[in-house]
């Protein structure tokens, strides 16, 4: 602590365990061992041109053995707290239906963008998107508008003017700097 700086008050969690959402680590290891497997996998299709002993494959496998070995302890750990409590302990918003509704929002707006991104265009996209995300979450209409305009605007320059990625302008063609 530096002289004369005031102590730190207590850290506060905020994930009391009354709201917090839980999964059994049996869920965890059992994921990170199929994510083991597909770069085990994946490891043994690199090419070794040199024909060296080890090639370009050994340090994923090593990784990928090293995961699976974390994860295997992760999945039994939780195999053995299975008879604790549940698999699952949803905290209190994942309860509600309009917080899941909200929640589903998200992919809900990326599967808009990837079916009409070409026709629409990036400019439109991102407002329409925003513009349904800001209202979600109890943005003023009039704010909500105003601020979608002004992040697709700004990130579209970003992609388009600093970056030099095309993205697409649809029936804003006409209009494209």
């Amino acid at each position: 602590m530096f002289p004369g700086a005031a102590a730190s008050p207590r850290p506060v969690s905020i994930a009391h365990t009354e709201h917090a959402m839980k999964f059994n680590d049996l869920f965890g290891g059992l994921v990170f061992l199929a994510l083991s497997g597909l770069v085990a996998a994946a490891s043994w299709s690199l090419p070794n041109p040199s024909e060296q002993p080890l090639g370009p494959s050994a340090f994923p496998l090593i990784l990928s053995g090293l995961l699976a070995l974390c994860a295997a302890i992760l999945a039994v750990n939780g195999a053995r707290a299975t008879q604790a409590g549940p698999l699952v302990g949803l905290a209190d918003w994942a309860r509600s239906a309009s917080a899941l509704a909200r929640l589903l929002l998200v992919p809900a707006a990326v599967i808009f963008y990837m079916l009409f991104a070409e026709t629409l265009g990036f400019l439109i996209c991102a407002t329409l998107i925003l513009i349904v995300l800001f209202l979600a979450g109890g943005t003023r209409p009039l704010q909500a508008i105003g601020l979608s305009l002004a992040a697709a605007l700004v990130i579209h320059s970003i992609f388009y003017l600093a970056l030099g990625v095309q993205l697409p302008w649809g029936p804003l063609e006409p209009l494209r700097w």
